[in-house]
């Protein structure tokens, strides 16, 4: 199997439950349209590097240096239906400021973690990666995590922005990606039962937070961790067969047609990209350094331990 399918992640796998085949295009590469630059992720990235910022106690100018720095798209480039610039960036962090000096957010202050090569940094932008059987992985990042001034208790602190004037907690409470998390957790606080997740939502038209507070458990992370094998499982079924269903009803979504829409009934060899061979014969450059990097045999050990 093509090493590039077994990266497996919380964005990769939302693909795979909605399209197998544009799963399977998407992850060997076959090529997209070519988009204008886009906006709309280019301010969500800039928000997360200023809030961030914010956290660590940088200056104002340093704070808004840092998001000049991670804005990739053009400067006076807009998307005037959704208020998203980069001057309503800089306000929006400028708002969450004030949100965090008058809510529950005040209680806590920004964590600290020791990572693999031993070295204390602030808990912000945090990978992790499991190692999962044959040949699989799984990645993914933390925010930040936030610690009680008093208490000491943990707390994830998850960004997020939409468009829409107003959200519904539905949307996240029982978010898959917000169990992955507790990876970090089992290394900052590998005694704890549950966790809280708080869900910073910016709403640009409206330019307002919304905060969404939820708890959760380590038996949802048994659920979770199953889950990961069953994903695991269809894609072997998948490259065995050499089928990848393609799902109809995702062809339309976020008021667009998929990028593969047009091509997807097209042979797959024709499509993809040629696997990229380095010198150790692996089809994909070394792997990051993850902050925190654990096996399927670690979890479950930890995960018996709890119970």
């Amino acid at each position: 199997m093509d090493s590039r399918l077994q990266r497996l992640s919380y964005s990769s796998t939302l693909t795979l439950h909605s399209c197998p085949r544009k799963y399977q295009l998407y992850k060997l590469g076959a090529e997209q349209p070519v988009r204008e630059e886009n906006v709309t992720f280019a301010y969500g990235h800039a928000v997360g590097e200023g809030i961030q910022s914010v956290i660590e106690g940088d200056t104002t100018e340093y704070t808004y240096w840092r998001m000049f720095l991670a804005w990739d798209a053009d400067l006076l480039g807009e998307e005037a239906r959704t208020n998203k610039d980069f001057f309503n960036a800089c306000y929006a962090v400028s708002k969450f400021a004030q949100v965090a000096a008058n809510t529950e957010i005040r209680e806590y202050e920004l964590a600290y973690t020791t990572e693999v090569d031993g070295n204390t940094k602030p808990a912000v932008e945090l990978s992790f990666r499991i190692e999962l059987p044959d040949g699989f992985t799984y990645i993914g990042f933390v925010d930040a995590v936030l610690k009680h001034s008093v208490t000491g208790e943990l707390m994830v602190l998850e960004l997020k922005t939409t468009g829409q004037y107003a959200v519904n907690e539905a949307s996240y409470k029982n978010s898959s990606q917000a169990i992955g998390y507790s990876i970090v957790l089992d290394a900052m606080a590998p005694h704890a039962s549950s966790y809280k997740v708080l869900y910073l939502i910016y709403k640009s038209k409206s330019r307002e937070y919304e905060l969404m507070m939820f708890s959760k458990s380590y038996t949802q992370r048994a659920m979770w961790i199953q889950q990961l094998l069953f994903d695991i499982e269809l894609i072997e079924k998948y490259e065995n067969t050499g089928v990848y269903p393609q799902y109809g009803e995702s062809c339309f979504n976020y008021f667009r047609a998929c990028e593969y829409y047009d091509s997807c009934s097209m042979d797959t060899s024709r499509l993809i990209s040629p696997p990229t061979y380095y010198m150790d014969g692996e089809v994909a450059p070394p792997e990051p350094t993850y902050s925190i990097e654990v096996t399927l045999a670690m979890l479950i050990d930890s995960q018996l331990g709890r119970a």
